[in-house]
């Protein structure tokens, strides 16, 4: 009686440990139908009835090829206008493509009663939630819609919000009703500011230092995400980038820290309740010293845990070397990267910036402000080849240095450009080359590779020198071909993949000028 005994409670415990790993299984293949992140049988019976841990919480995370934010501008329905005239503006020509993520521009604070559009657009939900907390219902619906095709389409789909709209600093007057109830709450104030100011974009944004700030944007994000069936969120930190007062940034970095944890607490919460996680990603300034000055201290975010990827740059800084720091800093805590592009540009453009991405170790593309591309152009085949660097290797690219921004409304997230730079100075410029062009060559594929530099105050005599990664290009091999511009046939090497620094000096007949400087350059790959 002892043996059966001892052989009925293996047989229990057996059927115990069974009933689980089928309950998990179901769950998984459940999950799976319904576009979620779950992608492994071990996490999702590990995970069943408790919060993920980090490390699963990454494990479960899908690697994208592109990710593209609509930007959210698309108007409603209408009695001339259907669900598929809707979807077809933005969202139909990313299906069947290498975009594995759409992320849907839902929450600003520009504008609100008396300044929306009629009908009003999904990008309004923010300023159409408050107070009743609750959506229109035609807003609802095509929100639902998204959802929708998204999943039909076997994309994720994240709700990206707005951290800080500020294009409400141009309008008449504020409409956001908690902007105009509480003026105190902003950074700033109406008046004539300077044209090249940082306060003229954003003396009407938020000053995340209040702490009802804070809890305006975390108690919308949350009550939003917890009435829809997202993969995940984004904290857009690019739109825009300025938090603080100016000087009051290094001060309020726990406060923002504090922030992105309250919202990762939240969606924590959800993913128990609805059985499945919701990622947290952000988008913040193209490097670390640039998110430290705008307030947000970004590596401690990684480090603790709190996000599932990084989305970096504002598109601004497409040919920037200086996005790889935090590729790597991302990569250092087990969390993917991706780049931005903002709004799509000319394809040969494109394919220069991508290939750049994935020669600095971005793990995919994302394209902001994307409007959306015709059917069958040469930008729609773009969506079939940004993702995949093999497959951008052997199209024609045009790659220039990282010439620094200028732009008021990015904030702090305006580097100095490298140009221009005096001769005599060979100071280095750095020139990413996204393309393998040693394996190109040894496959023939290469049919031209031109180096053009710009100068100024360069007599016709004078001629240039130029070295590509410390060595010397041959003299015959460089040309002068117009009164501020020479050309140079170069060779791979020593060009090489990635970060590439070229240094110009003066040349043969040269008596070098203090004043000739170097003012531009590019590189032009062209294949057989």
């Amino acid at each position: 009686m002892k043996n059966l005994s001892r052989w009925t409670a293996v047989m229990m415990c057996v059927a115990v440990v069974l009933g689980a790993l089928i309950g998990g299984w179901a769950q998984q293949q459940q999950a799976k139908t319904s576009g979620t992140v779950f992608e492994k049988f071990d996490n999702a019976l590990q995970t069943a009835e408790r919060e993920p841990t980090e490390r699963e919480r990454r494990e479960m995370t899908r690697q994208w090829r592109i990710i593209v934010n609509d930007d959210g501008e698309v108007a409603g329905l209408s009695d001339e206008r259907t669900m598929e005239d809707y979807l077809s503006e933005r969202f139909t020509d990313a299906v069947n493509t290498q975009v594995d993520s759409y992320f849907l521009c839902l929450g600003s604070t520009d504008r609100g009663p008396g300044a929306r559009p009629d009908p009003p657009r999904v990008q309004d939900s923010q300023n159409l939630w408050f107070p009743e907390m609750k959506l229109p219902a035609d807003v609802d619906r095509l929100t639902r819609a998204y959802l929708k095709a998204t999943r039909e389409a076997g994309m994720e789909v994240f709700a990206s919000f707005r951290m800080n709209d500020i294009h409400d600093a141009w309008a008449p007057k504020l409409t956001y009703p908690l902007k105009v109830q509480r003026p105190d709450l902003l950074m700033g104030e109406k008046q004539s500011w300077p044209e090249d100011s940082v306060m003229r974009a954003f003396w009407s944004g938020f000053d995340y230092a209040k702490e009802e700030v804070r809890e305006h944007f975390r108690d919308f994000i949350v009550s939003y995400c917890r009435a829809y069936d997202y993969d995940g969120v984004e904290l857009d930190y690019f739109r825009h980038p300025l938090f603080f007062k100016l000087g009051e940034e290094e001060e309020n970095l726990d406060n923002m820290t504090e922030f992105v944890r309250q919202v990762r607490q939240g969606l924590n919460e959800i993913g128990r309740e609805r059985g499945k996680p919701y990622q947290l990603t952000v988008r913040v300034p193209d490097d670390l010293n640039m998110c430290l000055m705008t307030g947000l201290d970004v590596e401690q975010w990684l480090k603790e845990g709190l996000l599932d990827m990084l989305m970096i740059g504002g598109g601004y800084l497409p040919y920037a070397g200086r996005i790889k720091e935090l590729i790597d800093l991302a990569h250092h805590y087990g969390v993917p990267a991706y780049p931005c592009i903002n709004h799509f540009v000319e394809p040969i453009k494109m394919r220069s910036y991508a290939s750049n991405f994935w020669a600095l170790g971005a793990d995919g593309v994302y394209i902001f402000n994307y409007y959306g591309v015709e059917d069958g152009s040469e930008k729609a085949e773009c969506l079939k080849q940004l993702g995949d660097p093999d497959i951008l290797l052997g199209l024609d690219k045009e790659y220039l240095p990282d010439n620094g921004c200028s732009i008021f409304y990015c904030g702090q997230s305006n580097p100095p450009g490298q140009f221009p730079v005096r001769l005599i100075d060979g100071v280095p410029i750095e020139l990413v080359v996204g393309d393998d062009l040693q394996k190109a060559a040894g496959k023939g594929m290469i049919e031209e590779l031109r180096l053009e530099v710009k100068v100024e105050n360069v007599d016709p005599n004078e001629r240039v020198a130029i070295q590509i990664n410390g060595v010397q290009v041959p003299d015959v091999a460089v040309q002068r071909v117009a009164d501020d511009t020479f050309q140079a046939a170069v060779q791979t090497p020593p060009l090489r993949r990635g970060i590439n620094h070229i240094v110009v000096l003066p040349g043969l007949d040269s008596i070098g000028r203090l004043s000739s400087r170097l003012t531009g350059m590019s590189l032009s790959v062209r294949y057989k």
